[in-house]
């Protein structure tokens, strides 16, 4: 399975991104396919309209375009800043609307550096999943004090981090394959 982990803070000094390095090894060791889409990478434009109605796209958002079409399933893993999502993941949700997303299980992973592990967040992130015809899996990953579990290569400190990331994961591909098949 082709798994897209969409890692979504563009702040200097980030930390969430950890989260998505831990996945992505994580997923690989599980037998699947996985890659990070780093939104701080691909210098997105601000939301003007979707994608499917923009007259000249970049060929950059052509090719990221196709790269979604592509993949089976996503995790969308966002900081919490302020009791929500980051503001570049609702860009790139808005910018790609439906159309990649309509119909694949995508998992919401969030974090912060305080103990709920942005919990406003996952539950914001998972109404935005099915506005755009997804299906959000049920179980979410809460990563709180990210700064202490992971270190800033993705490299798991924290044992009981290990063990919810496992079986977030466990749940989410069965999940996801289920859907596919």
């Amino acid at each position: 399975m082709k798994i897209s982990i969409v890692s979504s803070s563009t702040r200097t000094g980030r930390i969430s991104h950890r989260i998505a390095l831990a996945l992505e090894k994580a997923i690989h060791e599980k037998g699947h396919q996985a890659e990070v889409i780093d939104l701080a990478e691909l210098a997105l434009p601000p939301f003007e309209e979707r994608f499917s109605l923009l007259e000249n796209p970049s060929a950059e958002l052509q090719d990221l375009n196709q790269k979604l079409i592509a993949t089976e399933a996503f995790i969308f893993l966002s900081p919490e800043y302020n009791g929500a999502i980051s503001s570049g993941l609702k860009n790139f949700i808005d910018l790609f609307a439906k159309d990649p997303f309509s119909a694949k299980p995508i998992g919401v992973a969030t974090g912060s550096t305080g103990a709920m592990g942005g919990v406003r967040a996952a539950y914001q992130l998972q109404q935005n999943i099915l506005t755009i015809n997804a299906f959000p899996h049920p179980r979410m990953l809460m990563v709180g004090k990210m700064d202490q579990v992971l270190d800033e290569k993705g490299t798991i400190v924290d044992p009981s981090y290990g063990r919810s990331q496992d079986g977030f994961l466990t749940a989410f591909l069965d999940f996801a394959q289920r859907l596919s098949s």
